[in-house]
């Protein structure tokens, strides 16, 4: 039995359509439940390496252990943990944002033709389905004369593209506004710069200042100058690839979470219907969460007793009644069916460089207005950089330091706050502030 800070953690792997690749470890988790009072469910995110992943776990459990075993001794103390690390087969996405300069040499623009290659290539071997592995091919023939043609432009994009047919994505998440566009509208789009909408933690917490660039349309204003700027065709076309890596990660830990994470909470319910249940995830593990939460409303419905999102990569009207167009969050029956039983909280920075850049691209592509771009109030905001917008039901509370109370309230979710630097950028998900906030709410439960 494997072991993680004295807490007897078993692996459960899960391939793209959330199957169980080995039953032996859904087995083993409800053998080793029996005995316990309670089962946590943590999924790593964007990451495809199961070192990286586990040491995230570790990181996490170990000071959580040091709160069960030191604030939390009374109310935890006497509660064992069985705790189920979740590994899916997403693929890394690449944090760095930026183009190496407004031109590229002859050998520069060869490298990053390669680069964009060998990123195609990956997704056909690693994403596209059968049937989608032929417009991959034609995406790689395409390289060579996207180059000043708009014409291949517009079918490269359509056949990359196709990798998000059947996926369920949120509205919010602009991936529509995006594959109304043509490829070449899309490519320009991303051919001029603009501050990060992510400020560093010794700058104000609104706002659009910040740290890197993306990049916007030339005639959408920015910075002085910014009008001379051309970005190298396949830079943009490496940008493009990297979103569309994102877009197709999303969609793959939403079906992870309903069909894969949600069976095995039932399935676990079901043999011990006595154990508390907590979710726990970070990046697009949190995605993975909130989609597993949605499955579980479902009749007949199972309740988390609480459920933690640590830097989540959805939208930020994902628990939204109405996101101001009349539509209602993706996510929106976890609130409305009142799914968790116990807190219900995710935390959020300004300082996320990674969740406040994709969105603020995707709101670039998606043809946003330049004013709001990554910021709460961007039509397609991310939670973990943000908070959950638009929702009645969501309150804020700065990120409490080790040793001072929480206080939850049952349907509502804790927006906590770690702007500031408090949560210092969108890896910073287990320092013991953090795990602090999730022992408050398993306390709770």
């Amino acid at each position: 039995m494997e072991t993680i800070a004295g807490f007897d953690f078993i692996r459960l792997h899960f391939d793209a359509d959330g199957n169980v690749e080995h039953d032996q470890e859904l087995a083993e988790l409800k053998e080793e439940a029996a005995h316990a009072t309670d089962a946590i469910f943590i999924a790593h995110g964007f990451r495809n390496d199961e070192n990286d992943a586990t040491g995230l776990y570790t990181r996490f459990l170990q000071n959580f252990r040091q709160d069960v075993d030191g604030p939390f001794h009374d109310t935890l103390g006497s509660r064992r943990f069985v705790v189920a690390g979740v590994y899916w087969p997403s693929k890394a996405f690449s944090e760095d944002t930026k183009f190496e300069g407004a031109t590229a040499g002859v050998e520069d623009e060869l490298a990053e033709k390669e680069h964009a290659r060998a990123k195609l290539i990956d997704l056909r071997d690693t994403v596209a389905r059968p049937e989608q592995k032929p417009r991959i091919d034609q995406a790689i023939a395409l390289l060579d004369k996207v180059k000043g043609n708009t014409a291949a432009q517009d079918e490269f994009a359509d056949e990359v593209l196709s990798l998000l047919d059947g996926t369920e994505l949120d509205a919010n998440e602009g991936v529509d506004n995006v594959r109304s566009k043509s490829g070449s509208e899309l490519l320009a789009s991303l051919n001029t710069p603009l501050r990060n909408p992510v400020t560093t933690a010794d700058q104000d917490e609104g706002g659009a200042a910040g740290v890197g660039d993306i990049f916007v349309p030339a005639e959408e204003g920015g910075t002085a100058g910014i009008g001379e700027f051309v970005a190298p065709i396949f830079g943009r076309i490496g940008q493009f690839l990297n979103l569309t890596t994102w877009y197709t990660m999303k969609n793959r830990a939403g079906v992870v979470g309903e069909n894969g994470v949600a069976k095995a909470v039932r399935d676990l319910k079901a043999s011990i219907p006595t154990i508390r249940i907590h979710l726990v995830g970070h990046s697009l593990g949190g995605r993975l969460m909130a989609d597993c939460a949605k499955s579980l409303a479902q009749n007949p419905m199972v309740q988390p007793d609480s459920v933690t999102l640590l830097e989540a990569a959805f939208s930020h009207f994902g628990f939204s009644a109405n996101n101001g167009k009349g539509e209602p969050g993706f996510f929106r029956d976890v609130i409305q069916k009142a799914v968790v039983k116990g807190p219900l909280i995710e935390t959020f920075s300004a300082q996320d460089s990674v969740v406040g850049t994709v969105y603020a691209v995707a709101s670039r592509l998606a043809g946003d207005n330049l004013k709001a771009v990554g910021d709460a109030n961007d039509p397609f905001g991310g939670i973990g950089r943000n908070g959950a917008q638009k929702t009645a039901e969501a309150v804020v509370e700065k990120r409490h330091a080790a040793g001072s109370a929480y206080h939850f309230t049952l349907g509502k979710i804790v927006n906590l706050d770690g702007s500031g630097g408090l949560i210092k950028d969108h890896g910073d998900v287990t320092n013991p502030d953090v795990t602090y906030a999730f022992a408050s709410a398993v306390a709770d439960t």
